[in-house]
């Protein structure tokens, strides 16, 4: 075989138009800086933020790389890499950072997701991602976990780079103590994940909202209490139950949410979370929406604008927080919850496939035939 700079490697690709991906030969990623490694990857998974950029509704490059779930073993190193050596088992986040003396971070960059990162961050870069055979990690002294070796765990942990972290992270965002009632809105990968967290953190009720049979199944088989929109109103099946609403709401779908017809209403789950919540509870907001969005919803803008009930969630003295996880910060906690047996996040996965199946596997993953998806090597 010849040298790794002039090997090629297998890669899904973003084709450019709604529905489209490839499977595509590319060069195998170099070392471009001291700070760069190279991942051989062993497990990448398909994150719904991947479903905006395959229906069409974020705007990224032709050929772009896609995923951002990824891990692997470290195939080469730059010169100033001291935290990982050739061979070790790592993580890698999913948002790049760029550390610095004082301990803060700067975001670099995402891998592999379409430009609404940049929106946030400044003009943050997009790079390929690793729904690939390797993968280039930029600063990758601060940006990849290094694992105990062999496969044990390799799909609890490869949630740890985007989705278990974000799905914890919603919770914080709406204030869950221990004791609260939770509605989690969406019984996808996040959704459910976040279902399980509130669990794990001591919830009372966790109300799961969806349409979707399997996901809805999935989500009683964790504990939750699965509530189905598709059948009637959603706040009022809860609110039979919970006379003067839940404690905790978390938004897990964002702005491609849909209405009991199939059409998307973005600002429909931010509703039913305000309706739903006590008085004087808190609302977790971690699903996406966006600046610009190629193919608004009809009560949309290109700005992003979305109607909302300002009246009553000031009359109730509701609180909310969201946006994007800042995901170390929760990563080793969640890694300690795995490896002690008291968590195993990896009930979400459904179906493995090769790099070759690209195009199978999002066609699946975007029909909700399956709850997630990975790609195995």
């Amino acid at each position: 075989m010849g040298s790794i700079e002039t090997q090629k490697m297998k890669a899904v690709q973003w084709e450019g138009t709604p529905f489209s991906v490839s499977v595509n030969e590319v060069p195998i990623p170099t070392i471009t800086d001291p700070l760069d490694i190279i991942v051989r990857l062993t497990s990448a998974a398909i994150c719904g933020t991947d479903l905006h950029t395959y229906h069409g509704r974020v705007p990224t490059p032709k050929d772009l790389t896609l995923g951002h779930e990824n891990m692997g073993i470290v195939h080469e190193i730059g010169s100033d890499i001291t935290t990982v050596a050739v061979g070790d088992r790592v993580l890698v986040s999913a948002v790049c950072d760029k550390g610095t003396n004082n301990g803060d971070v700067q975001i670099v960059g995402s891998y592999g997701v379409g430009s609404y990162v940049g929106q946030l961050q400044g003009g943050a870069l997009l790079l390929n991602g690793g729904q690939a055979e390797y993968l280039r990690v930029p600063f990758a002294n601060v940006n990849v976990i290094k694992l105990p070796a062999g496969k044990e765990h390799e799909l609890d942990y490869l949630l740890l780079t985007d989705i278990w972290p974000t799905a914890w992270w919603a919770l914080e965002c709406a204030g869950q103590v221990l004791g609260d009632s939770v509605v989690v809105f969406g019984a996808g990968p996040v959704g459910l994940l976040c279902a399980y967290s509130a669990l794990l953190r001591g919830a009372t009720r966790v109300y799961s909202v969806d349409h979707i049979p399997a996901r809805l199944a999935k989500a009683k088989s964790i504990g939750a209490i699965p509530i189905d929109f598709s059948t009637s109103d959603p706040v009022a099946q809860i609110m039979k139950l919970e006379p003067n609403g839940v404690d905790r709401a978390c938004d897990c779908v964002g702005f491609e949410c849909v209405d009991a017809t199939g059409k998307n209403v973005e600002h429909l789950v931010v509703n039913w979370a305000v309706n739903v919540t006590r008085v004087g509870g808190g609302i977790g907001l971690i699903g996406v929406y966006l600046l610009g969005d190629l193919k608004p919803a009809t009560d949309s803008d290109s700005k992003g604008d979305i109607q909302f009930p300002a009246g009553l969630f000031w009359v109730k003295s509701l609180s909310m927080k969201g946006g994007t996880a800042q995901l170390r910060l929760y990563q080793d906690l969640l890694k300690g919850l795995i490896e002690s047996g008291k968590a195993k996040p990896s009930f979400v996965f459904e179906k493995e496939f090769s790099i070759e199946q690209g195009k199978e596997a999002f066609k699946e993953f975007s029909e909700h035939k399956l709850v997630k998806a990975v790609f195995k090597f």
